[in-house]
Protein backbone atom coordinates (compact mmCIF):
# COMPACT_ATOMS: atom_id res chain seq x y z
CA UNK A 1 0.00 0.00 0.00
CA UNK A 2 1.47 3.27 -1.08
CA UNK A 3 0.10 6.77 -1.62
CA UNK A 4 2.40 9.71 -2.33
CA UNK A 5 2.17 13.18 -3.80
CA UNK A 6 3.97 14.62 -6.79
CA UNK A 7 4.08 17.42 -9.32
CA UNK A 8 2.42 16.78 -12.66
CA UNK A 9 5.18 18.92 -14.20
CA UNK A 10 7.81 16.24 -13.45
CA UNK A 11 7.29 14.09 -16.52
CA UNK A 12 8.31 10.42 -16.54
CA UNK A 13 9.02 10.38 -12.80
CA UNK A 14 6.03 8.28 -11.82
CA UNK A 15 6.21 5.54 -14.48
CA UNK A 16 5.38 2.62 -12.19
CA UNK A 17 2.63 4.41 -10.29
CA UNK A 18 -1.07 5.02 -10.78
CA UNK A 19 -1.09 8.76 -11.49
CA UNK A 20 -4.19 10.53 -10.14
CA UNK A 21 -4.55 14.17 -11.11
CA UNK A 22 -6.50 16.18 -8.51
CA UNK A 23 -6.35 19.53 -10.29
CA UNK A 24 -9.28 21.58 -11.50
CA UNK A 25 -7.72 22.52 -14.85
CA UNK A 26 -5.66 20.21 -17.02
CA UNK A 27 -3.62 20.59 -20.21
CA UNK A 28 -3.14 18.10 -23.06
CA UNK A 29 0.55 17.65 -22.19
CA UNK A 30 -0.20 16.45 -18.64
CA UNK A 31 0.39 12.73 -18.11
CA UNK A 32 -1.98 10.99 -15.70
CA UNK A 33 -4.11 7.85 -15.52
CA UNK A 34 -7.13 9.22 -13.69
CA UNK A 35 -8.54 12.71 -13.20
CA UNK A 36 -10.58 13.57 -10.11
CA UNK A 37 -11.35 17.32 -10.31
CA UNK A 38 -13.79 17.06 -7.39
CA UNK A 39 -10.74 16.77 -5.12
CA UNK A 40 -9.39 20.13 -6.26
CA UNK A 41 -10.11 23.45 -4.52
CA UNK A 42 -13.20 25.36 -5.65
CA UNK A 43 -12.32 28.31 -7.89
CA UNK A 44 -13.06 30.97 -5.24
CA UNK A 45 -10.95 29.19 -2.62
CA UNK A 46 -8.08 28.72 -5.06
CA UNK A 47 -8.23 32.41 -5.98
CA UNK A 48 -8.30 33.53 -2.35
CA UNK A 49 -5.24 31.44 -1.48
CA UNK A 50 -3.04 31.20 -4.58
CA UNK A 51 -3.84 34.20 -6.74
CA UNK A 52 -5.08 36.96 -4.42
CA UNK A 53 -3.21 35.70 -1.31
CA UNK A 54 -6.11 36.85 0.90
CA UNK A 55 -6.01 33.85 3.23
CA UNK A 56 -3.39 31.86 5.11
CA UNK A 57 -2.59 28.18 4.66
CA UNK A 58 -4.45 27.43 7.89
CA UNK A 59 -7.63 29.15 6.66
CA UNK A 60 -7.27 27.53 3.23
CA UNK A 61 -6.82 24.03 4.66
CA UNK A 62 -9.80 24.40 7.02
CA UNK A 63 -12.04 25.63 4.20
CA UNK A 64 -10.74 22.97 1.81
CA UNK A 65 -11.48 20.25 4.36
CA UNK A 66 -15.05 21.49 4.84
CA UNK A 67 -15.77 22.26 1.18
CA UNK A 68 -14.02 19.32 -0.49
CA UNK A 69 -12.91 16.52 1.81
CA UNK A 70 -16.16 16.18 3.76
CA UNK A 71 -18.21 16.16 0.55
CA UNK A 72 -16.03 13.63 -1.28
CA UNK A 73 -15.30 10.86 1.21
CA UNK A 74 -16.33 8.23 -1.38
CA UNK A 75 -13.65 9.42 -3.79
CA UNK A 76 -11.03 9.29 -1.07
CA UNK A 77 -12.13 5.74 -0.23
CA UNK A 78 -11.69 4.81 -3.90
CA UNK A 79 -8.11 6.15 -3.85
CA UNK A 80 -7.40 4.16 -0.70
CA UNK A 81 -8.78 0.98 -2.30
CA UNK A 82 -6.70 1.57 -5.42
CA UNK A 83 -3.61 1.98 -3.25
CA UNK A 84 -4.04 -1.53 -1.91
CA UNK A 85 -3.08 -2.95 -5.33
CA UNK A 86 -1.13 -0.06 -6.88
CA UNK A 87 1.44 2.53 -5.94
CA UNK A 88 -0.57 5.76 -6.17
CA UNK A 89 0.65 9.31 -6.66
CA UNK A 90 -1.64 12.34 -6.23
CA UNK A 91 -0.67 14.99 -8.76
CA UNK A 92 -0.96 18.77 -8.89
CA UNK A 93 1.12 21.47 -10.58
CA UNK A 94 2.72 22.75 -7.37
CA UNK A 95 6.35 21.64 -7.04
CA UNK A 96 6.12 21.11 -3.29
CA UNK A 97 3.08 19.57 -1.59
CA UNK A 98 3.63 21.12 1.83
CA UNK A 99 1.22 24.01 1.17
CA UNK A 100 -0.81 22.30 -1.54
CA UNK A 101 -4.28 20.77 -1.31
CA UNK A 102 -2.89 17.37 -2.27
CA UNK A 103 -1.21 17.15 1.15
CA UNK A 104 -4.66 17.43 2.74
CA UNK A 105 -6.06 14.73 0.45
CA UNK A 106 -3.06 12.52 1.24
CA UNK A 107 -3.55 13.02 4.99
CA UNK A 108 -7.19 11.96 4.69
CA UNK A 109 -6.22 8.89 2.65
CA UNK A 110 -3.63 7.88 5.23
CA UNK A 111 -6.20 8.25 8.02
CA UNK A 112 -8.49 5.80 6.22
CA UNK A 113 -5.63 3.37 5.61
CA UNK A 114 -4.87 3.30 9.33
CA UNK A 115 -8.46 2.71 10.40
Amino acid sequence: MSINTGSILRKNKYANMLKICIMRRIRPEYDFDMWIPKLSPPENLLNDYVIDKKISWKVFSNRFYKQVILKNKKLIKIIVELSKKNKVVLLCAEKNSRYCHRSIVLKECLKLLQS
